[in-house]
């Protein structure tokens, strides 16, 4: 993953005007749509300037409650890290089908995400969410796009988020090349074992509103060529923080590098640096990485991230 984190949000790009989006389609019409992007061909073409936004989203503290339940997260956690990604996750949605978005959504792959917040959000406050296109980064099997996401509060940058996508089979991708951050082979110990049940995507869809096929049932997941459903990948990561993460912390740097899937039902184990900041989730025997996270405090942020759409 690039090394440069996002700027703050008040520069020239995040000026420019996002689209506000007043009322939400359902997820069955976002999926619709993406079906429908299918028919863009799998070729390396520059990202244009696209932006959406959401006005005074409200942090609802009974769906708080039950996303934190299915993650494991503890009340001292308040808002979760994660959670401003699902009510931006729309937007995403919006934003890759839209006409002028180059790749289709089919053979997309959920890279790695990086999350900076900086202030303890609080269920039954207000927050304004904007979400745009980023950097394009070239990968061996295919085009990386970055998805930025922003998250206000009375006007304030509280909370940031960079989601890097891979569209696989691009050929002769555009934009620095991609690398992963974390680095393989640090000696970890397993501390947890989490049985990961059949119905969990479904479940974790009805919260998120992510009913991507692939995660529901084996018949579903079969069409996209998983023998079993997958739980979706923001899940696991954010299985993993509940149990990394300190209570009432509010400055923080996480990343997590998504490196195979995990089918469901199954079984799963969690590892972590005995001295360090460094967790996987692993397969139950311990030997396959599902994951590889990190949390720490954020560094000052780098005026040297590019957020423009590259050609």
């Amino acid at each position: 993953m690039p090394n440069d984190r996002p700027r703050p949000c008040d520069d020239v790009h995040d000026a420019l005007p996002a689209v506000d989006v007043t009322h939400l389609p359902s997820p069955l019409h976002l999926y619709l749509r993406a079906l429908l992007t299918s028919r863009k061909p799998a070729e390396a073409r520059a990202l244009p300037t696209l932006a959406f936004a959401r006005r005074n989203v409200a942090l609802d503290a009974a769906a708080i409650a039950r996303y934190a339940q299915l993650c494991g997260f503890r009340d001292a956690n308040a808002v979760p890290p994660t959670w401003p990604h699902l009510l931006a996750f729309p937007l995403h949605m919006l934003l890759m089908t839209d006409r002028a978005f180059p790749f289709a959504m089919l053979g997309m792959v959920h890279l790695a995400n990086r999350i900076r917040s900086s202030a303890t959000l609080a269920p039954g406050e207000r927050i304004d969410l904007d979400v745009r296109s980023g950097a394009l980064h070239a990968h061996d099997k295919g085009q990386v796009f970055t998805v930025v996401t922003t998250a206000r509060r009375d006007g304030v940058v509280v909370w940031t988020g960079e989601s890097l996508y891979l569209r696989t089979g691009v050929r002769d991708a555009l934009g620095t090349p991609y690398r992963a951050e974390l680095a393989a082979g640090i000696p970890m110990e397993a501390l947890r074992t989490w049985q990961v049940p059949a119905d969990l995507g479904r479940r974790y869809a009805r919260l998120s509103g992510d009913y991507n096929p692939i995660h529901l049932w084996p018949v579903t997941a079969r069409l996209f060529g998983f023998r079993r459903p997958i739980i979706h990948g923001m899940w696991s990561f954010a299985r993993a923080l509940a149990e990394v993460v300190p209570a009432h912390a509010d400055d923080l740097d996480l990343l997590v590098e998504f490196k195979t899937p995990v089918l469901l039902p199954g079984e799963v184990t969690f590892w972590r640096a005995p001295r360090g900041d460094v967790f996987e989730l692993r397969d139950a025997a311990g030997t396959v990485p599902h994951l590889r996270g990190r949390w720490q405090a954020p560094a000052p942020f780098s005026s040297s991230f590019d957020t423009e759409p590259q050609s």
